[in-house]
């Protein structure tokens, strides 16, 4: 037993009570959104991204995504809102207004009606903003007695004309709307949270952002877009460096691949996540049967894989890890035992 696994052996668990996702009703094929694209699309290799459609939000602002996905948790674990002690808003996309004088958890907040909670937001993670959100709620909670459940959501709506996001020589991903939700809790729950893990690497701060609208082009609405820095990112060593983080974490618990059941990833394209798989050698990768369907939706992937697999049963015992590069910005590992 290392040293880490036997201080987790004596702590209090904290784990998954719950967890939900939404999706919009409206969907969009592949071809309907090349076709309002503002951009050009090798449709070719588009195909090849294994995305049919996606799920395609009309409402006024994504806070009406979170609102609905955060009741649909709230029921699932027999809790009120005013049984939350802290939201934290893990979105990737921006929101209502510019932050952060602005946060969507703020509103959410007061839309919850959650009065005894406090709030706060992280964008800067792309599909591992999770990890991010689960660290900082298990640390909340096993540092203050008086916290005891928090409520971590992500709502992420697509820019018009902007859902097909290019890579080097040809398209990398393709944009879904959608919300999910998680509460994470004192007491193991439905899954314990055995611990997290996270690297991230500064020289490629900017390798995924939207240009304009920000201070260097605040007027610049012809930037208005997602854009991936393809030469930096084809730089980023992602499988490799994931890898060692996972193994790292691992092996923090005493823990080698063959411990793990089943390894969850981000929806990114269907040969990215075979990358992943491949590379960390640890469990059985779900293929999740919804992406073709549903495209990439930042870290609201992991939530909606893992509700995917728990439709599977894993028997109790049974270590899930959840793993996604980033885009070589942000890494992130969290292990859990159901």
């Amino acid at each position: 037993m290392t040293r880490e696994s036997a201080r987790e052996s004596v702590r209090e668990p904290v784990g998954l009570l719950a967890a939900a996702h939404y999706l919009p009703e409206r969907t969009s094929t592949l071809d309907e959104i090349i076709a309002r694209e503002t951009g050009p699309v090798d449709v070719t290799a588009a195909a090849r991204l294994g995305v049919d459609s996606v799920h395609v939000f009309e409402g006024e602002s994504p806070t009406d995504m979170a609102v609905a996905v955060s009741r649909k948790v709230l029921e699932t674990a027999g809790l009120t809102p005013l049984d939350l002690d802290a939201i934290i808003d893990f979105s990737m996309m921006p929101q209502r207004y510019v932050e952060p004088a602005w946060s969507m958890s703020n509103e959410l907040q007061a839309e919850l009606g959650a009065k005894r909670a406090f709030t706060l937001g992280y964008s800067g993670g792309h599909s591992s903003n999770l990890h991010a959100a689960i660290k900082f709620a298990r640390a909340l909670i096993l540092a203050n007695d008086d916290v005891h459940r928090v409520l971590l959501v992500a709502s992420d709506q697509a820019i018009s004309g902007n859902r097909v996001i290019a890579g080097q020589d040809s398209p990398l991903t393709v944009l879904g709307d959608g919300a999910s939700a998680v509460i994470v809790a004192r007491g193991a729950g439905r899954a314990r949270i055995l611990g997290t893990a996270m690297r991230s690497t500064g020289a490629l701060h900017d390798v995924l952002n939207i240009p304009g609208g920000g201070m260097k082009h605040p007027t610049r609405l012809d930037l208005y877009r997602l854009t991936l820095d393809a030469a930096k990112h084809a730089r980023a060593d992602r499988t490799n460096e994931l890898k060692g983080l996972v193994d790292k974490l691992l092996a923090r618990h005493g823990l080698s691949g063959s411990d793990i059941g089943r390894t969850i990833t981000a929806n990114i394209s269907a040969s990215d996540a075979q990358a992943v798989g491949d590379s960390l050698g640890a469990g059985e990768r779900l293929v999740p049967s919804g992406f073709a369907s549903r495209g990439h939706l930042h870290a609201s992937d992991l939530v909606l894989n893992m509700l995917e697999l728990e439709e599977e049963a894993p028997p109790a015992g049974t270590n899930v890890l959840l793993a996604t590069h980033g885009h070589g910005f942000l890494y992130g590992a969290t292990l859990l035992q159901y």
